[in-house]
């Protein structure tokens, strides 16, 4: 298995929203910045495979190139299942047998995580990591790249299985701790910081005092 990991990463300056409550535009910009670097850290240990950033943001594709993520321009510029699409051509194109994508914002996940997500029963043709609630996708892998049709977003989980079923494709579910936690909301704050990995992303949160922001934020019982 030729395999290629792909790392879709929204322009820092258009990212987090949903955090907007505890945090201010300045604070999301370098939150969205930092845990792409977290990713990318990771991401550069795996020299055995390639390794893609697909980003619209000349800053993000800069700071990939420095940590030896070959820059792809996204030039759709359509949301993340668009971007990680352009990625997966790309490495299809390039004679990769398999893709496997992660998103730029979970950044508790570790080399020796990805890695063996990456190496996971390599027969598997659809292989997927949620996220903490099991709804989302934070980890996919195709063998080939263009297994099935991509589906971000809300409910991806469930649709990526369907789409797994619906072409007749083997699909298997493995939980990675550290795929588990992206920050989009308060509570995936509060929940991270509990989770307790070292990391930029770690520090910042700590340096700019979120997590009371987000306890105030978070319901009682999250």
């Amino acid at each position: 298995m030729r395999l290629a990991i792909v790392v879709p990463v929204k322009s820092p300056k258009r990212a987090k929203h949903r955090l907007e409550a505890v945090m201010s535009e300045a604070e999301r910009t370098r939150l969205a910045m930092t845990m792409a670097r977290d990713v990318f850290g990771a991401a550069a240990q795996l020299k055995e495979y390639a390794r893609f950033v697909v980003s619209d943001d000349p800053d993000v594709l800069d700071e990939g190139r420095r940590f030896g993520l070959e820059p792809v321009e996204d030039r759709v510029r359509q949301g993340q299942s668009a971007a990680v699409g352009q990625g997966f051509g790309l490495a299809w194109e390039r004679g990769f047998t398999a893709a496997l994508t992660i998103p730029g914002d979970v950044p508790g996940v570790t080399a020796d995580e990805l890695r063996g997500f990456s190496a996971y029963r390599p027969e598997i043709e659809v292989l997927l990591a949620p996220d903490r609630g099991r709804i989302g996708t934070n980890g996919l892998r195709l063998v080939p790249p263009h297994a099935i049709s991509l589906a971000f977003g809300e409910d991806s989980f469930n649709l990526h299985r369907t789409a797994a079923a619906r072409t007749n494709r083997s699909f298997a579910v493995i939980d990675v701790e550290g795929l588990r936690y992206d920050l989009d909301t308060p509570d995936d704050v509060v929940a991270f910081v509990r989770l307790g990995r070292e990391s930029g992303t770690l520090d910042l949160l700590r340096e700019l005092k979120v997590v009371d922001r987000a306890l105030a934020a978070t319901p009682p019982h999250a």
